[in-house]
């Protein structure tokens, strides 16, 4: 995935669902979500089609990732995510000059 690079640089930021909506208000979203009451409550909250997609994802440079998590995930059950369950952050990563 980044064999061509030496060296990368990583620009990492904390966002609100807010912040997100905003981000992605005109953009094409391709998600890599697989939890289905996470994917529900994004696609109400951004009103975007969004389906779980249990596919790997693979960098490409002009990519903007927001990596979206559950602050206490619970592995095995599945359970109805509120936003104030997830925590989101902001990812850019861009070769060094």
């Amino acid at each position: 995935m980044f064999e061509k690079y030496k060296e990368l640089i990583i620009y990492y930021r904390k966002i609100s669902l807010h912040e997100l909506a905003d981000l992605v208000k005109d953009a094409e979203i391709i998600n890599f979500i697989r939890h289905e009451s996470t994917v529900k409550l994004l696609s109400q909250t951004l009103n975007k089609n969004l389906v779980p997609n249990p596919g790997l994802y693979s960098w490409k440079e002009d990519d903007a990732l927001i990596v979206v998590g559950l602050r206490k995930p619970v592995r095995g059950q599945e359970m109805d995510v509120k936003p104030e369950d997830l925590d989101l952050v902001y990812v850019r990563i861009y070769p060094s000059c």
